[in-house]
């Protein structure tokens, strides 16, 4: 094993991560306005996150084990699959989630549509990040378990986010 190759790309793509986060924080701080209307969306930040990121960590794992197993891949359909699936994860997790949220303030309001319509928009984008960059980086021939990881996993983060804030300027 080549460590000094394995760390220098591993470093590189985290790295890459670490920059994009950093970038997070920017988005974070441009919907101020409806963090302190609504401090309570900040508890909210890590589930939306999570939920996305979990739906596409499976994806890159489903995605690269298919890579793996063929010389050719058919992505059009194989995303037309996988959309399928994901739209119904999504809804579940989003009304399931909305109705949770709902039901510990007492009521129905629209902090639980909130949370409920952004855990659908971020999971969906998940399809994306993890099915399309795994995609790319073994079309350009690189390794895509260990690129894929970390710039899908910010990249996910940064639209997670960014659909909570603007579902939330919205309806809140």
């Amino acid at each position: 094993m080549n460590y000094y190759k394995e760390i220098k790309t591993r470093i590189t793509w985290l790295l890459i991560g670490l920059v994009l986060s950093l970038g997070i924080a920017e988005v974070i701080k441009n919907f101020e306005s409806v963090l302190q209307k609504n401090l309570i969306l900040a508890s909210f930040i890590p589930l939306v996150v999570y939920m996305s990121d979990a739906v596409g960590t499976q994806m890159e794992a489903i995605i690269i084990r298919a890579l793996n197993k063929k010389e050719k891949f058919d992505f059009p359909k194989f995303f037309r699959q996988q959309l399928v699936i994901v739209c119904v994860v999504s809804v579940v997790i989003g009304l399931v989630s909305g109705l949770v949220v709902a039901f510990m303030n007492g009521s129905v309001n629209n902090l639980g549509v909130v949370i409920g319509l952004s855990l659908i928009g971020g999971i969906m984008s998940s399809l994306v990040t993890g099915s399309l960059l795994p995609y790319i980086f073994w079309k350009l021939h690189d390794d895509p378990a260990e690129a894929s990881g970390p710039v899908a996993t910010v990249i996910q983060d940064f639209l997670s986010i960014l659909i909570f804030f603007l579902v939330a300027q919205a309806l809140l």
